[in-house]
């Protein structure tokens, strides 16, 4: 059974990946995955400091296929989710 979960292909992708992304970045930042919204900011609102940056980086290449996030314009969790969507559905 196919389903459609966004408007788009890319926005049904990022609806399906956003809670694997979303215990990746609790586990990683140790903190409860309630914590986490799209818009939480990495840095302010989860704490995240350039080590952590380097962990999470390796957890999220290991969860997806060797994808490496451009933290560069990855603010916010929603910012993350987005790139692997695209990477994923391209």
């Amino acid at each position: 059974m196919c389903g459609k979960m966004g408007e788009n292909e890319i926005e049904s992708m990022e609806n399906m990946m956003s809670m694997a992304v979303y215990l990746v970045i609790a586990d990683t930042l140790d903190i409860d995955v309630d914590e986490i919204y799209p818009d939480s900011n990495l840095k302010q609102d989860l704490g995240m400091t350039s080590a952590v940056q380097h962990e999470l980086d390796q957890s999220i290449m290991e969860m997806f296929n060797n994808f490496q996030v451009d933290f560069s314009r990855a603010n916010t969790v929603r910012d993350v989710v987005r790139q692997i969507a695209k990477v994923t559905v391209h």
